[in-house]
């Protein structure tokens, strides 16, 4: 890891000892032995005192750009943990609503077109969790994750309820005996796969962010 100051400290490190030397030498030249070798001393000292802050300043720095590097690696990690759970919602949405999640022997509160004990509202609750943790580490700026995934729940009891009220009402067809979609369940579906897509788009924005170098 290079450190930005090096060059301007080793310069100014050079300007010190070339005037050091060359004071030093005028004084030998005047035949004043004594003081040449005060002042030796004086340099010297200076110079040490002066390795030693800088020494200090660069330790002081390095540990900083530990402190943010571990910090960005735990925050990757919460996005990644993040991304986990917003695949698992998103595999148990497709079993809950077009597969085999959505069978005869639902529980009352799914026969009512509720989610509750559901494992997508169990999913969706693991996801609320994780976004909640990553809302804490990341700066007020970026404190959204929360918010995204209650709008992905209300997105999915909204289609429960839909869902409900097709299974116990009459089905239309169109002129050619085909069965005709509810517009309000597409609506929905629509609504649920751009608010999936948007969600995961962001996640993967910030974890690039945060795999750029401390």
């Amino acid at each position: 890891m290079k450190n930005p100051y090096a060059p301007g400290f080793w310069c100014a490190a050079a300007a010190v000892v070339l005037l050091s030397a060359t004071y030093f030498y005028g004084i030998m030249l005047a035949h004043q032995i004594d003081k040449a070798m005060i002042f030796l001393d004086s340099a010297s000292a200076l110079i040490a005192v002066l390795a030693i802050v800088v020494v200090a300043c660069a330790s002081v720095q390095t540990r900083q750009i530990k402190k943010r590097q571990i910090t960005q690696g735990q925050t990757r990690v919460l996005i990644w943990d993040t991304k986990v759970a917003l695949r698992r919602v998103e595999t148990v949405f497709d079993r809950y609503f077009w597969g085999s999640y959505w069978q005869p022997g639902r529980t009352f509160q799914e026969f009512m077109g509720e989610l509750t004990g559901t494992p997508l509202e169990k999913s969706l609750e693991a996801l609320k969790i994780q976004c909640l943790k990553l809302d804490k580490a990341l700066p007020s700026d970026d404190r959204q994750w929360l918010d995204n995934a209650r709008e992905l729940a209300d997105v999915a009891a909204a289609m429960a309820r839909e869902r409900y009220q097709l299974d116990y009402s009459d089905v239309s067809f169109n002129s050619v005996g085909e069965t005709c979609i509810d517009h309000d369940l597409e609506v929905l579906v629509y609504t649920w796969s751009a608010s999936l897509k948007s969600f995961d788009h962001q996640l993967d924005e910030i974890d690039q962010r945060y795999a750029q170098p401390a």
